[in-house]
């Protein structure tokens, strides 16, 4: 691989060239090294110290197939050529957006912080107001949109191929995105999303398939390329003809396309797999019901409340029957006060 002043070229990319092309990330393996130690660490010492908890090992290999991931992105001939290819610029876009944090998050790794944490302090952080701000569902979908589109229809690309260190913003922004993105979709973790309803997270996902999908085709019909400075990276397209830089880009946009919207899918159909096993309130909308009905019982006073609070401590009631009986109560509530007005009036 030559070097010249903020510009990598690489050789023509084939079989033998990808195998061979491989790069030390310092700071990405330096990372991956501690999330893999404190992980493992963590899991350690909570299978010793509490055996009544037990730690699913399907976990462990989500997560560490979530670190081998990243390194592939970051060392392997994705991330070489990555520079000189908008078609692998997009296959390592994927890897850090979407695979790498789908897989970090079916590991579990803040649930597993919760339950070492005797205390409960990270289990309140974790539900706290701010966490549940930066994880709102509607906040990380619209954080995701935001990022294609100022990453692949603005003049960023460009700058970023000029200047090879925003590259590595651009990653971290990346991969913060889609975890952020994927953990009120995909995950169970304790935050107040945890309760998520699933038909609000199969919606979800399938919306996420907008951004992919009018992305890759505005950069599949482009007549013009909107990236020239690829074609500075690479020089062995000028001798064949078979990858110009317009074909470059109008194949990476085919790959957003495709496989963005297939991993989308994927994501769909194990939501609804786990919808379909649910049975409590997450099967449907009845947490976000029962916040309103509360809601509704706290304004019309003290008295009310109280009823409802006896009604939640009675164990031979489940969930259900607690509900109807606290609605029942509010109405009864609201009949006594409209009796009072009357015989004031």
């Amino acid at each position: 691989m030559r070097e010249s002043v903020g510009v990598h070229h690489v050789e023509e990319l084939t079989f033998t060239s990808a195998l061979l092309s491989w790069k030390f990330a310092f700071w990405w393996d330096l990372l991956i090294v501690l999330l893999g130690v404190t992980y493992a660490a963590g899991v350690t010492r909570l299978r010793r110290g509490s055996p009544g908890r037990p730690w699913p090992a399907h976990r462990d290999w989500l997560f560490a197939s979530g670190l081998v991931s990243l390194f592939v992105a970051m060392n392997s001939f994705v991330a070489v050529y990555s520079h000189a290819l908008f078609t692998m610029h997009m296959v390592q876009h994927l890897m850090l957006i979407m695979l790498v944090p789908a897989l970090l998050v079916y590991g579990k790794p803040l649930r597993l912080w919760s339950e070492l944490d005797e205390s409960g302090r990270v289990a309140r952080i974790l539900r706290g107001r701010a966490v549940g701000m930066l994880t709102h569902p509607a906040w990380t979908m619209v954080l995701y949109s935001v990022v294609l589109i100022a990453t692949h229809l603005t003049p960023f690309m460009q700058v970023m191929l000029l200047n090879p260190w925003l590259h590595h913003a651009e990653s971290v922004l990346y991969l913060v995105t889609g975890y952020l993105t994927f953990l009120p979709l995909l995950g169970t973790e304790p935050t107040r999303w945890q309760h998520f309803p699933y038909p609000l997270r199969v919606f979800s996902a399938l919306m996420g398939m907008g951004p992919d999908t009018g992305i890759g085709v505005i950069l599949m019909m482009a007549d013009d390329p909107l990236f020239p400075a690829y074609g500075r990276m690479r020089d062995w397209w000028i001798d064949d003809g078979t990858l110009t830089v317009l074909a470059d880009q109008r194949l990476g946009g085919g790959i957003m396309w495709f496989f963005g919207d297939a991993l989308m899918a994927v994501f769909a159909l194990v939501l609804v797999r786990q919808w379909m096993r649910a049975n409590g309130s997450e099967a449907g909308f009845g947490n976000w019901l029962e916040s309103a009905r509360r809601s509704a019982l706290a304004e019309t006073g003290g008295e009310a409340e109280s009823e409802v609070e006896s009604l939640r401590t009675t164990d031979d009631l489940d969930e259900d029957e607690r509900a109807r009986q606290a609605y029942n109560a509010m109405l009864a509530r609201l009949a006594r006060q409209d009796e009072q007005r009357s015989g004031r009036q």
